[in-house]
């Protein structure tokens, strides 16, 4: 099968996975779980062309890695939304026309879907969050220009997939539209128990991804609470990653000012994999985000063992953590709520270990990538099915795990 994928993609991530050369790709607009997944498509014996967006180039690029291809259009700095990505979408519709394929499969529900549909209707669109929620909690014009793309995306599309159970009711609830449920995931070598218990005596570290600071991401709610906690525990350090979170940005800027940046390291954004290396040597992820579709993040620590703290009505984020189950559950728009949750693992072996466990045997059985990729694939067959297209579908996976995807270089 030949499968369209479009929607932003680390390229950086996507070339170590595949042993490419560093320099071989730009920069591009980025999200790293598309590129596991892609991955995780070839490894299954499909081709995958990629159709993303680069602020890198000054004119639409390809690059062919035999069963993968890379098409890129210009992503402009600025300026962006006040034609609604028209540039953006016109790259995307030429790279499309051009390179036909038998699925097209568009992730979000903005510029890479409206390209998707302009040219097949029975395009898949996986939705990764709710843009009318984002709008609400973040009212500017930008999110509702947004928010206007993604209900023409919904009037438009025919086939959709969601990566919860919240983002699936949303849907149903308030457009005509049903959803595949598929949730997000991670490769099956990033399921390392890594994370070890450090007693109150060692030094120890809590670790919060974001991408941004305030508002629905609510890191000045983390910081205070931090700040509680750190009055008993003083070698306790907190490590902030993300944008908006480095050394002079508004998060840095914020915590000054509010005298709350004692024993935080302000890391600011990083690349994919340093930001793992940060989470492999913590003892807590605290994830106080008002409002997620998924949290990738959460996946991330519970795969390394680190016991992971969300909010209990943060959207996706209680059934992400099964419930309370794979990880605990706190009213993150309370600062002593979200202390106590600190403190309630980082005091106690049994209590910190039972979250540790608890966390990775859930994330390994539900987000495993090769078992994910597996549905993406019996979805793209249902609809050709019924648009009676039949498809060469490659090999599956017989063994959980047991396809590596750095397997899949040999035979770029």
């Amino acid at each position: 099968m030949k499968i369209g994928f479009v929607g932003p993609i680390d390229t950086v991530l996507l070339a170590e996975t595949l042993n490419l050369d560093k320099d071989a790709l730009p920069a591009a607009y980025s999200i790293p779980m598309n590129s596991m997944l892609v991955c995780a498509l070839l490894a299954a014996g499909h081709e995958v062309v990629v159709f993303g967006l680069s602020n890198q180039i000054s004119e639409p690029a390809t690059w062919d890695f035999g069963a993968l291809k890379i098409r890129l259009g210009c992503y402009r700095h600025k300026h962006r939304a006040r034609d609604f990505f028209k540039t953006e979408r016109a790259d995307l519709v030429s790279a499309l026309e051009s390179e036909p394929c038998d699925i097209l499969n568009a992730h979000w529900t903005y510029e890479f879907a409206l390209a998707a549909l302009r040219i097949d209707k029975d395009a898949l669109i996986s939705v990764r969050d709710w843009a009318p929620s984002i709008l609400w909690q973040m009212p500017d014009a930008y999110r509702l220009i947004r928010c206007s793309m993604a209900l023409v995306v919904y009037c438009k599309g025919k086939h959709f997939s969601v990566n919860s159970p919240y983002v699936k009711q949303l849907i149903e609830r308030w457009t005509f539209n049903s959803a595949e449920l598929i949730p997000n995931g991670i490769p099956s070598e990033s399921f390392q128990r890594l994370a070890k218990w450090k007693a109150p005596s060692e030094p120890r570290t809590i670790v919060a991804i974001n991408r941004g600071f305030f508002k629905r991401k609510n890191l000045p709610a983390l910081l205070q609470a931090f700040n509680q906690v750190r009055v008993a525990q003083s070698t306790l350090r907190l490590k902030l990653i993300g944008y908006g979170s480095e050394v002079g940005g508004e998060g840095h800027r914020w915590a000054l000012e509010h005298q709350l940046d004692a024993g935080v390291d302000f890391l600011g954004d990083m690349a994919y994999a340093e930001a793992q290396i940060h989470l492999r040597h913590a003892s807590l992820l605290v994830h106080p985000s008002y409002e997620e579709s998924f949290g990738m993040v959460l996946i991330e620590a519970m795969a390394k063992g680190v016991p992971v703290i969300g909010g209990e009505h943060s959207g996706a984020v209680p059934w992400v953590l099964n419930e309370g189950r794979a990880g605990l559950l706190v009213d993150v728009a309370e600062v002593d709520s979200i202390a106590a949750g600190i403190n309630y693992i980082l005091s106690d072996e049994s209590d910190w270990q039972r979250y540790s466990d608890a966390g990775y045997t859930f994330a390994r059985d539900q987000f495993e990538m090769s078992v994910i990729a597996g549905r993406y694939l019996d979805l793209y067959e249902k609809i050709l099915s019924r648009k009676g297209v039949r498809i060469a579908t490659g090999h599956r996976f017989t063994n959980k795990g047991s396809t590596g995807i750095c397997d899949v270089a040999k035979d770029l």
